[in-house]
């Protein structure tokens, strides 16, 4: 029987794991989703790998310098660490404006592909979380296994507005707890 590949819990960033409040410039502005740490590491003890996939456009809008990005993913790491010894495997993100037209904003999946041959993940066995109709748009392109959409950050809001069946996730959840609550009960992966 063919080795199976690793599957990975590709998540969204602002809004997802940590509070949103708009444009994170210093490492010191990340705080912690209330349950994020512990959704993390029990994904993580149920042998997902951890993948952030984020669109940070306030580089190319000289809001965050570019240096700056790997220091607040530092921090993310440390916070989460601290609070349940959880951590993020892998970060990609784009750093393009959205006008740019580059090939790695999301929705595109570039950046999931990326992250899936750097971690070697099958992606019939992962999913994505995100609180916005360009996270399940990325999940659904890659394809990922199942897409989740959270209604912390811009969740409810975003939830409201999705109109086409392609846009639905396969669940909703509160927050990335009962997101990865949902996840490890399903027998497919």
């Amino acid at each position: 029987m063919a080795e199976r590949g690793q599957k990975v819990l590709f998540l969204d960033r602002d809004g997802t794991i940590n509070l949103d409040p708009g444009y994170i410039s210093q490492p010191g502005l990340i705080q912690l989703l209330p349950g994020a740490a512990d959704a993390i590491c029990r994904a993580r003890d149920a042998g997902y790998l951890i993948a952030v996939i984020s669109n940070q456009s306030g580089v190319a809008r000289g809001l965050i310098a570019p240096e700056t990005l790997p220091l607040i993913h530092e921090r993310l790491n440390e916070l989460l660490f601290l609070q349940a010894h959880a951590s993020i495997d892998y970060f990609a993100c784009c750093t393009h404006h959205p006008v740019d037209e580059c090939n790695c904003r999301k929705p595109l999946p570039r950046l999931v592909y990326e992250a899936q041959a750097y971690l070697g993940a099958d992606l019939s066995r992962s999913a994505f979380v995100g609180d916005r109709i360009t996270d399940i748009r990325t999940g659904k392109g890659s394809p990922v296994r199942f897409t989740v959409m959270v209604r912390t950050g811009e969740g409810r809001e975003q939830e409201a507005q999705i109109s086409r069946p392609e846009d639905r996730p396969d669940f909703v959840a509160e927050d990335l707890a009962s997101a990865v609550d949902w996840l490890l009960a399903q027998p497919e992966l």
